[in-house]
């Protein structure tokens, strides 16, 4: 597959990870939970003088220490979150995948070996679409693309923040006590977790999706380099012009409207050649439990990612963990299957360096003020691959 990576992968910063210290963990913590641009206001609430902040995160930048990415608000978008599980046969996997997010509407692709051999892919469809994407996966079924496919919607992304304060101690190999974390699940607060039920679209248009892409590509982008992004998308030679739009519509619309709904720090602890990603389909007994599951994942050290399946008690959860935390992870697992936490757990492998993908160009699929989704649209897509692909 030859998909452009937009963003930089997470074992980009394995090497880097050591240079970061005890108060840099505590500037990143904040940075994800109140944003990562008004510099005097971290200062205060995390109790640094301003100039010792900004030089951290001028550190972060300049030397790639940690990268900062928006969460987009996509309900407010007018889109709704699929998650797709395709079985596929074994010597077509890049080419069912591609077949798979041949329109630009999917946002995270992954390769995966495990309970079924396939693809996991997550879109984000406009509102009362569901019936177009199901009948275009079935025709990717009957083409025999896809050998089957289970659907289901989700909310977006979850990505909580690893626990920085187990690395704070330098000089040994961290192995997480996942004893100590299944003894107290009980005690753990259960997570707020709320399907979105509104997915009234606010007004918006390409120069907020542009915007927004920027921003998830790198939350730290600055005006001038978005306003310089926005005039080469649009093809235009005088970027000067968006400097007054970009910064209204971020003061006036992005921000006001919570476009942008949190954010998520790429850091990676481990080296990558020594990671696993590992992905469940997780069935809990009740919410209760579901609730319990998804705040204990807060104590985890390591890169964790979910989406929850609305209206049932289930995730989709990705883990991104050293080789040697496998056992320990499977076993949880299976004693929380034991005690009664959960009802199923199916298992997939994946490979985080070079079979997984996202997607941040969902602007090519809006034009004249709506999105352009339909089985029509996505089967002419379809077809412009199949035929590049035999040409």
């Amino acid at each position: 597959m030859s998909y452009i990576r937009l963003v930089p992968s997470l074992i980009e910063y394995a090497d880097k990870f050591s240079k970061l210290d005890s108060l840099d963990f505590k500037i990143i913590r904040n940075m994800c939970r109140y944003g990562v641009s008004n510099l005097s206001r971290l200062s205060k609430i995390i109790g640094v003088p301003q100039q010792t902040l900004s030089y951290r995160v001028r550190k972060f930048d300049e030397e790639k220490l940690v990268h900062f990415r928006a969460i987009i608000n996509e309900p407010k978008l007018g889109l709704k979150s699929y998650s797709i599980l395709a079985s596929i046969p074994s010597d077509r996997e890049n080419f069912s995948s591609r077949a798979l997010t041949c329109f630009p509407l999917w946002r995270y692709l992954a390769l995966l070996e495990g309970w079924k051999h396939g693809s996991y892919v997550r879109y984000a469809i406009p509102l009362d679409k569901e019936r177009d994407l199901k009948a275009f996966l079935a025709e990717l079924k009957k083409r025999e693309l896809i050998s089957d496919f289970t659907i289901v919607s989700t909310t977006g992304p979850y990505y909580p923040l690893l626990n920085l304060d187990f690395y704070a101690e330098k000089g040994k190999i961290p192995i997480f006590n996942w004893d100590k974390w299944l003894q107290e699940y009980d005690s753990f607060p259960e997570e707020k977790l709320e399907d979105p039920i509104n997915y009234e679209k606010i007004r918006f248009d390409i120069y907020d999706l542009i915007i927004l892409r920027c921003l998830e590509i790198n939350a730290r982008m600055t005006q001038r380099e978005i306003v310089r992004e926005m005039a080469r998308i649009l093809n235009e030679s005088e970027y000067k012009k968006f400097i007054p739009l970009v910064s209204r519509r971020i003061r006036e619309r992005i921000k006001p409207h919570n476009l942008i709904r949190g954010y998520r720090a790429y850091l990676f602890p481990t080296s990558g050649p020594t990671v696993l990603l590992i992905m469940y389909y997780l069935t809990f007994q009740n919410s209760s439990n579901l609730r319990k599951f998804v705040a204990g994942l807060n104590y985890f050290p390591y890169n964790v990612a979910y989406e929850k399946v609305l209206g049932k008690d289930e995730l989709f959860i990705r883990f991104v963990i050293p080789a040697y935390e496998c056992y320990n992870l499977r076993n949880s697992i299976k004693i929380l299957a034991e005690i009664g936490c959960l009802k199923n757990a199916c298992l997939f492998l994946g490979d985080l360096a070079h079979a997984t993908w996202d997607n941040v160009e969902i602007y090519q699929m809006y034009k004249n003020g709506a999105w352009k989704f339909s089985y029509g649209i996505a089967m002419e897509m379809l077809e412009n691959i199949l035929s590049k692909s035999t040409g």
